[in-house]
């Protein structure tokens, strides 16, 4: 029976020797390379190499092995990765897209994505696609080009269904390296859902096309080093758009080059963020700027240079997900309008059916260098008589200098909710009432060796706090400081400098600044007993406030000369005579304007400029006047009792406007603008 069973054992033992060799063979031809020319593809820049290169895919596939992409310029449509492959791109070898968005179009819907109608924003078209793969590999030191430039891609904000160049969904152990990605049509390279994502020294430039994100991280165990951005878009972009955490993701060791953030935990945050650990990061200007003009764009931020980041660090939970355990230290940036950007709002409830969570973040060790008069924000959302906090900050080891030159008016702005709009450091509508931070709906805030220096004057406090619990600052008070220009605070408890409480710079909450006012579904702006028309032009929101018109000559306001203005002007300094969140308008955005009335003056747009309800369009410094600060435009309605409409008569925005036969300028009806 022994040797029966003896037998038994050393016949399976041979088996498994047997068995052994057999998989010892199998692996001679394991992890081989195939090379794309092999399968009929041709480096000459035009031919589509779409079938050769799937054809090397899904033979390297079979056998664990790498596609190479040798030297020369390869076009090609849509490829789809495989388990256990590598592609290498090799030196010299460019893999470009092929520039047709019907080919995109039907390799993904339905296949891929299902019905068109069906597909949610982050699942679009992609060069280079994967998923549900594992051990997949991109490397090499080549290029992959997503021709994102070319007139067959849409050149506009937001299009839809533009590919990417990278794409992998529900992937394990995914490595990029070495490679160089150029001129995206949409996003460079995203991962969602993804478990071990390693992306090492790779390059990317891509400023063909709008949305230009550098990298977008939905996913968990990731880590991304040593590599150079240089984007049109937002360049480390960690998203949440589905109801699942984004989680365990170290980024370090990377250079930034944006016309957007640099560093960004948003929009989308769905599900959230948690242990997140950003460090060591060099954050400059774009190399260039297609398509932002942001010292156009945003004149009433005061962007001192032509090219500018918006934000270098902007934290942001506003789609019901959480924003916990973030650490972010080591970065140096300059060319940027605001350099910490923090945002709890309520723009989405879709999945979780709450308001957002932001709590435990830390930032240190920063030098920054800002270029406007947009500054640092921190804040949490007031939700009717609901507040909901953004909690547990440290701010620690910040060198900052802030471009400064914040006037009195500006000092004493009021700062709406806008509760749903989409969080951006410009997004509510005018500069903020401090030259430092401001801060509200926040508690457990900690200010540690901060140091704030302006380059130019500024009569905003460096810090203004609202509605603010918990707040220390240590070794942070700015040198040769005064008292006012120090801290405002608001209905701020439990505020201490140097560890003893600090009650200087407290306001009545009761009295606030200004009120903000309401825009309708209508388009009507109403603000106090007063209730005014806006109308939107191109990428503008006008409205004409009072003067005059409508204003008995016996009412008097506080501050306000008789007549002027009824509401809004300053009758002291004559700086601000615009509401809250709303602007004066500059002299080319005044042409502009002049260009669309009288390109279709039948519109209803146009009638309403020129009927007495809408009147003029106004500006700011009428002749030798200097009424308002700044150069605009002013422009009276043609009306029934002989007033003309008047001409340009400089590049100041200086109008001569007949009355009559009197040719007596009058200047009234302030218009003022906001974004829509």
């Amino acid at each position: 029976m022994k040797r029966i069973a003896y037998l038994f054992l050393f016949t399976l033992a041979l088996g498994m020797s047997a068995c052994k060799k057999d998989s010892d063979k199998s692996g001679d031809i394991e992890n081989r390379t195939v090379n794309i020319l092999d399968y009929g593809a041709v480096a000459d820049g035009k031919t589509d190499n779409t079938k050769a290169i799937q054809a090397a895919i899904d033979d390297a596939a079979r056998t664990s092995g790498t596609i190479v992409i040798p030297e020369g310029v390869f076009i090609t449509g849509p490829i789809f990765l495989k388990s256990n492959t590598t592609l290498n791109v090799e030196k010299d070898a460019v893999l470009k897209g092929i520039a047709n968005m019907d080919i995109y179009f039907n390799a993904f819907y339905p296949n891929v994505f299902g019905s068109i109608s069906s597909s949610v924003a982050p699942y679009t078209p992609a060069l280079i696609f994967a998923d549900n793969a594992q051990n997949v590999k991109i490397t090499g030191d080549g290029t992959i080009d997503g021709s994102g430039d070319d007139p067959a891609f849409p050149q506009e904000n937001n299009a839809k269904r533009r590919p990417k160049i990278i794409m992998m969904i529900n992937c394990k152990n995914v490595i990029v390296e070495g490679v160089t990605l150029r001129n995206s049509a949409f996003w460079v390279q995203h991962y969602l859902l993804c478990d071990g994502v390693s992306i090492r020294n790779v390059n990317v430039y891509s400023h063909g096309n709008w949305n230009n994100d550098g990298i977008d991280i939905d996913s968990k165990n990731v880590s991304v080093e040593n590599c150079h951005f240089d984007v049109d878009d937002d360049a480390i972009c960690i998203k949440s758009d589905l109801p699942i955490i984004c989680e365990d993701v170290v980024v370090k060791n990377c250079t930034v080059k944006t016309n957007c953030n640099a560093i960004k935990l948003g929009t989308s945050g769905f599900g959230g963020f948690r242990n997140i650990d950003i460090s060591d990061i060099s954050i400059t200007k774009a190399s260039e700027d297609r398509f932002r003009k942001w010292q156009t764009s945003l004149r009433w931020a005061g962007i001192s240079k032509s090219i500018t980041s918006l934000t270098g660090i902007a934290l942001e939970s506003v789609d019901g997900g959480i924003l916990d355990n973030v650490k972010i230290s080591g970065i140096t940036m300059e060319d940027v309008q605001t350099p910490i950007f923090i945002r709890l709002g309520d723009r989405s409830r879709t999945y979780s059916g709450r308001v957002s969570q932001i709590k435990s973040i830390t930032i240190s060790d920063v030098t920054a260098k800002s270029e406007s008069l947009i500054t640092n924000s921190i804040t949490g959302v007031s939700l009717g008589t609901d507040n909901f906090y953004a909690d547990s900050i440290i701010l620690r080891n910040i060198k900052m200098t802030v471009l400064g030159g914040g006037n009195t008016s500006q000092a004493r702005l009021s700062v709406p909710e806008v509760h749903d709009q989409y969080p951006e450091n410009n997004m509510f509508g005018n500069v903020l009432p401090a030259s430092g931070f401001y801060v509200r709906h926040v508690k457990n805030i900690v200010f540690e060796n901060v140091s704030i220096t302006q380059q130019n004057d500024d009569a905003r406090p460096y810090y203004y706090f609202n509605d603010v619990k918990g707040a220390s600052l240590k070794n942070s008070t700015p040198q040769s400081v005064t008292e006012a220009l120090f801290i405002r605070q608001i209905s701020t408890e439990d505020l201490t400098v140097d560890g003893e409480i600090y009650d200087k710079g407290k306001e009545d909450p009761a009295t606030p600044p200004d009120d903000p006012g309401t825009i309708g579904a209508d388009g009507t702006f109403t603000v106090g007993t007063n209730t005014y028309k806006t109308m939107v032009y191109g990428n503008l929101r006008w409205m004409v406030t009072n003067s005059r018109e409508g204003i008995s000559s016996a009412t008097t306001y506080s501050g306000k000369a008789e007549g002027e203005n009824g509401y809004y002007y300053d009758a002291d300094n004559k700086v601000n005579a615009v509401p809250p969140g709303w602007r004066l308008p500059t002299f080319e955005e005044a042409q502009a304007l002049k260009a669309i009335i009288d390109a279709n003056p039948n519109s209803e747009g146009a009638q309403y400029w020129r009927s007495a309800a809408g009147g003029a369009y106004a500006g700011i410094n009428s002749g030798s006047w200097t009424l308002w600060g700044e150069q605009g435009v002013w422009r009276l309605a043609d009306k029934a009792d002989g007033k003309k409409t008047a001409t340009l008569t400089s590049n100041k925005g200086v109008l001569a406007v007949e009355d009559g036969s009197t040719k007596t300028p009058r200047w009234f009806s302030v218009r003022c603008v906001q974004a829509p």
